[in-house]
């Protein structure tokens, strides 16, 4: 008897080593000794039956949950029109800019270009969004380019002839446009939906539309509310009542209308019609038409092939799906043919061995799955402990090993980045202090010369105190209310310098005063601005400087703003797109030392935008509270 077990367990611990194709031929070879063919052959005709009966429910089912799908895919954006349309805000900021209204147009545009962006970054589907005035002024803020100064979704300079936005103005409805494809060198292709719909002054509803409004709509997006239900041996695809196709689940089909297509693959096929993009067209035509398409263009294989359609939209979208009805039965024949090959006498037999090798699998594999979870939850110290010698085993050797190898990569990348970034710091901040100091020295030294006053005392004195705090912890993080007294010594400096030809005046939330921020952010802004900025064209230079906090507490926001002699289109271009991290570190000055201090201290929550023009030059900061 202990001899017996003794040999089981050398066997068992014989098939435990063996690789998993082994181990499958000997299940396999066990289990397929006893065919099971009379028991099958009703077996096969039953469950035939009842499979076609069930694959057609359940593509009813999924065509259903589908059409559920796009449909509310396509009421979210139309409700974001509608929440467009009725907003008393664009109505308010679109009066001065369809009256060129000179004072506030260039402020009205920003108000809706920031609205915009809003709406954009809240919808991640959203690519692009336009707002049309009455006489074709636009404004608009693009993902793709993430500026409101360019475009990829849109054709900003010939939007007044676009079909849609024609349509839309012309007709008070929801226009919605076929599947489009862009095309860019630079941000690559994509798929796109267009909606549009005209804007109106519900107080006056009878003039005029004020302007319109249209939204660019990724087509993945739309994708992958239904896409998810798509084999081998099942597609289902959207269109609109033209037979137009708005999505499709393999490659773009920009362009393509099924009616069309098919008529002109089958010109014989009478049931198709002669087809148009200008006319509705029924379910059923559309189910055939998408027959059609698929086996002609190869998507679909297959001599039964059944389609089933659900209109959406009130009749404006329809979702079809589209089967092979063969596909189904051929992997059930399949397995049936397996099954026959089964004996009665090894059913038993073939249950010990299939519960065995499972429980070996599982036993096998749970290790490693477990220490993969942790893994990805960032524990690299989890470790596989290894039995046998088997794949599984080479498996967890190799998954220890590379384990290791990432944590002390990682280590070392930290290490690197950390050391990087605090040289990159301090070099940056070394830059700021002797540019500063000789100006100021020039200053004092000038005013020593000309005006022989105690003035010269309190220079000195000022210039003390900002020395020592610019120099003492040059990336330490202080208090607003510290850095404010450091630019007024500054701002005190300069006036004396410059002969008070400017004025400066400095707002602060007083509930924001304790909040930190690095040092010296502001500093470069004011020194750019006396150094290229002034003398303005107003006769009296003026400098403002506000410190609020916005988004609910989560942001501090720093503006500053001038009354000078502005920036060219280009510079503001190139510091509101700058790249820090192309920038030699020893030729970032000024502005471009406050931008890529600001990214290397916060990071991309960190946000720079200039806007500039003849009568001065506004510089808006945001960054994170509390950090």
């Amino acid at each position: 008897m202990g001899k017996g077990r003794e040999l089981l367990k050398a066997k068992r611990k014989e098939f435990r080593d063996l690789g998993i194709a082994k181990k499958t031929l000997i299940l396999m070879f066990t289990v397929s000794l006893i065919p099971l063919f009379c028991t099958m052959v009703m077996f096969y005709w039953l469950s035939a039956s009842s499979m076609r009966s069930q694959t057609s429910e359940l593509i009813q089912a999924n065509l259903e949950q589908s059409a559920s799908n796009v449909q509310n895919f396509w009421q979210t954006y139309e409700d974001i029109i509608q929440s467009i349309y009725i907003d008393d805000f664009y109505g308010e900021n679109l009066e001065p800019i369809n009256l060129w209204d000179s004072s506030n147009y260039f402020e009205a545009k920003s108000e809706i270009n920031k609205r915009l962006e809003n709406i954009v970054y809240t919808n991640d589907e959203i690519l692009g969004i336009v707002v049309m005035g009455s006489y074709f002024d636009t404004c608009f803020y693009d993902s793709i380019t993430e500026s409101s100064q360019s475009s990829v979704c849109f054709d900003v300079d010939t939007i007044r002839y676009n079909e849609y936005m024609q349509e839309a103005m012309n007709e008070n409805r929801i226009v919605s446009s076929e599947l489009r494809h862009i095309s860019n060198s630079e941000y690559g292709n994509r798929d796109v939906l267009y909606i549009a719909c005209q804007l109106r002054d519900f107080e006056d509803f009878e003039a005029n539309p004020m302007g319109c409004v249209m939204l660019c709509i990724d087509e993945q997006a739309l994708e992958d509310v239904y896409g998810k239900s798509n084999t081998d041996s099942n597609i289902t695809l959207v269109t609109n009542q033209y037979g137009d196709i708005l999505s499709f689940p393999q490659e773009s089909l920009a362009g393509v209308n099924l009616i069309e297509a098919t008529s002109k693959s089958e010109p014989g096929q009478g049931y198709l019609g002669e087809g148009s993009t200008e006319v509705a067209v029924t379910g059923t035509k559309l189910e055939q038409a998408a027959i059609q398409y698929l086996r002609d263009n190869q998507y679909l294989e297959g001599n039964r092939l059944e389609a089933v359609s659900q209109e959406i939209l009130e009749g404006r979208c329809y979702v079809i799906n589209v089967q092979n009805s063969d596909y189904a039965m051929r992997n059930f024949r399949y397995v049936v043919e397996i099954m026959l090959m089964f004996g009665v006498l090894a059913g038993l037999l073939c249950m010990i061995l299939a519960i065995g090798f499972s429980e070996e699998v599982d036993n096998s594999v749970k290790p490693i799955l477990r220490a993969m979870d942790k893994a990805n939850q960032g524990d690299l110290k989890t470790r596989i402990k290894i039995h046998g010698s088997d794949e599984f085993a080479r498996i967890s050797h190799q998954f220890n090993h590379m384990i290791e190898q990432i944590r002390l990569s990682n280590e070392q990348e930290k290490d690197a980045l950390v050391r990087k970034k605090n040289a990159e710091i301090k070099s940056l901040e070394a830059q700021i202090n002797p540019h500063f100091l000789y100006n100021t020295l020039d200053a004092i030294n000038w005013v020593a010369l000309d005006q022989k006053e105690y003035t010269i005392s309190r220079m000195l004195t000022s210039l003390a105190t900002i020395l020592r705090y610019s120099i003492h912890k040059s990336n330490e993080i202080v208090e607003i209310k510290s850095e404010l007294e450091y630019l007024r010594k500054y701002v005190y400096l300069q006036q004396q310098r410059f002969d008070y030809s400017f004025l400066c005046i400095i707002d602060a939330d007083e509930s924001i005063l304790s909040y930190k921020i690095h040092k010296l952010l502001i500093q470069p802004l004011l020194e750019n601005i006396l150094v290229h900025g002034f003398p303005g064209n107003s006769g009296m230079d003026e400098i403002n400087i506000k410190i609020s906090s916005v988004e609910d507490g989560r942001m501090i926001q720093i503006i500053v703003e001038d009354n000078g002699v502005g920036m060219e289109h280009e510079k503001v271009e190139f510091f509101n797109h700058f790249d820090y991290q192309k920038e030699r570190i020893e030729s970032s000055i000024g502005v471009r030392n406050v931008i890529t201090r600001l990214k290397l201290y916060y990071g991309e929550e960190g946000s720079f935008y200039m806007v500039s023009g003849k009568d001065g030059t506004r510089i808006t900061m945001r960054i994170p509270y509390g950090k």
